[in-house]
């Protein structure tokens, strides 16, 4: 008890030191998706200094498992107190439809106990609505929806049937869902001069193996099309509980520009949803197109430095591929409140993941692995591609005293692959990299990675301002290491070595080689490891390899790891 006291009483001057009213204590909150848990709690006796535990269990298990401790967010939030001195965190690798019991305990002994279901993988359905067989060149506009309490409205073709809506340059999209708790299901849509498919101001949808193409116009006068135009589109702050699945997403009418070619890419994307609430799921997609019809980012909006952005909260996006970016395959930047990302295969892109930035967290990436990277296309003279972006795009343009960029990033276990072009490496050229020298970036966590840069001499670690917030450890890395004193004290400065016989897309550490059994311990994050440690890298060596796109399954995955065996050796 008398701990406890200390520990209140030195949270109270503190905050009256820094002029701050009392932080409110609020109850725990959990908030689930199908693999994850998301959870917030505001102690009177929250500090960074008095960290808050967690442990888990499936309802009816007697043991406990532990997971990655929250994220204590010191910030003050001045115009964000909701978000201020917060505990936050989540729990990854759940199964589906299961209850689960949780329990944090702070060092100074103050707990919470909290219980929540992830979401179930079998949706509950009211009726179904068979949409006609054949072409129709009229837009379907979905105007009625389930609820709650009675399930699902589907719009799907009848078994064995094709339905097609080609709308060609007659209208603004090809399909329009303007109701609450629907499914739109194998529906193949073409055309839309703005986008392919958008959804109003609705919540509860469910997207699922739907075919969209051909969507978009140029900008005046350009070669280039209208930027953020997008085979799924939204722009309301009330999207929420989304799901996009089993999609593919793919050769938008019109062309991105390169960065050489006019700057900044601007053009299509697969999925752009401005404003998003949160709880949006992103998996099992194929975004992808050819060099003729690229896209400005796989995903994402613009309000970056913010509060919000995309895909702002308590959201996941896993298990997709996604090619054919002049900029990042997947943008997440602004608030990332527990925004998971995990388990993509991201090929022909600049930059693999935009990062900048993170105002609130905890955003977790890990296990995603990097393909061809390339800033221009070949016909700019960029053969045999010696440019290229970064796996990790990092940075803000934001004074260091703004907390747009304070809020906490993990990379844990994500892969630079180095694919031959031309006889010559042509993956990514950087690894986490800070974008502008005169910024900083601050409560970046990098563990168990490989940061495999091209050429040798390139930075597989750039913090220009070194600041100790930042915290790089047990990578194994090629390249320059510009960061705090210490950075990579556990690391490797050598290439990985791969086993021959696994996967290319999904490469294992071979047995012995540097990297192997060598990674940090992460609970939750790596505690289905299988030798006497975590391998550094993506896949781990006796778990299967991962899939990406409409055949990826994270479910089985997680039961097939699960009852993998040890190794022998």
């Amino acid at each position: 008890m008398r701990r406890c006291v200390c520990f209140l009483l030195a949270g109270l001057l503190l905050t009256l030191a820094r002029g701050e009213s009392t932080p409110v204590a609020e109850p725990a909150q959990a908030v689930p998706t199908f693999h994850c848990i998301g959870l917030t709690w505001r102690s009177a006796a929250g500090a960074a200094g008095n960290p808050c535990s967690v442990r888990y269990r499936a309802a009816g298990e007697s043991p406990w498992r532990d997971a990655l401790p929250l994220w204590f967010d010191p910030n003050p939030h001045a115009d964000a107190p909701e978000y201020a001195r917060q505990y936050r965190g989540s729990i990854v690798d759940l199964q589906p439809g299961t209850r689960y019991e949780i329990s944090l305990q702070l060092a100074s002994g103050e707990t919470q106990a909290v219980t929540a279901a992830t979401w179930s993988e079998q949706f509950p359905v009211q009726a179904v609505r068979r949409l006609p067989a054949g072409t129709s060149t009229t837009p379907l506009v979905i105007t009625e929806g389930g609820s709650a309490a009675t399930g699902y409205l589907v719009y799907e073709p009848a078994p064995g049937e094709t339905a097609i809506i080609d709308v060609g340059e007659a209208h603004p999209e090809a399909a329009r869902i303007e109701a609450s708790f629907v499914i739109l299901r194998g529906v193949t849509l073409k055309g839309g001069t703005q986008n392919g498919l958008v959804l109003g101001a609705v919540t509860d949808v469910i997207v699922e193996g739907c075919d969209i193409s051909g969507w978009g116009s140029n900008k005046p006068g350009l070669p280039w099309g209208q930027n953020l135009q997008a085979a799924i589109y939204s722009d309301t702050p009330v999207l929420e509980r989304i799901v996009v699945q089993r999609c593919r997403l793919h050769h938008p009418r019109t062309d991105s520009n390169s960065w050489g070619e006019h700057g900044h890419p601007e053009g299509p994307q697969g999925i752009t949803f401005k404003h998003p609430r949160g709880q949006l799921v992103i998996r099992y997609n194929e975004i992808y197109s050819d060099d003729q019809h690229c896209f400005n980012d796989g995903m994402g909006e613009t309000d970056n430095f913010s509060y919000a952005g995309f895909p702002n909260r308590d959201s996941d996006i896993y298990g997709n591929r996604i090619s054919h970016c002049w900029d990042d395959a997947i943008e997440a930047e602004g608030a990332n409140l527990n925004v998971r990302i995990w388990a993509n295969y991201l090929d022909t892109t600049f930059n693999a993941l935009g990062l900048a930035t993170t105002s609130l967290g905890p955003q977790y990436v890990y296990r995603n692995l990097s393909g061809f990277s390339r800033t221009n296309p070949p016909s700019m003279g960029n053969a045999p591609y010696p440019s290229g972006g970064s796996i990790f795009k990092l940075g803000t343009k934001r004074p260091r005293a703004d907390t747009m960029a304070r809020g906490q990033v993990y990379l844990f276990h994500n892969t630079i692959l180095q694919p031959l072009m031309d006889g010559a490496p042509a993956g990514m050229r950087r690894g986490a990299y800070v974008t502008d020298p005169a910024y900083g970036v601050w409560n970046i966590t990098a563990r168990n990675n490989i940061l495999h840069t091209r050429p040798p001499g390139a930075q597989a670690v750039r913090d220009p301002l070194a600041d100790p917030s930042n915290d790089f450890d047990f990578d194994l890395y090629t390249g320059e290491l510009v960061a705090a004193p210490g950075a990579e004290s556990h690391g490797h400065a050598t290439a990985p070595q791969y086993d021959a016989s696994s996967p290319t897309t999904c490469p294992t550490l071979a047995v012995g080689s540097p990297g192997h059994d060598a990674g940090a311990p992460l609970a939750n994050f790596n505690s289905l490891h299988r030798g006497s440690g975590p391998d550094i890298g993506a896949a781990e060596a006796g778990l299967p390899p991962f899939r990406f796109g409409v055949d990826a399954d994270w479910t089985a995955w997680l039961r097939a790891a699960e009852n993998a065996p040890k190794p022998t050796r």
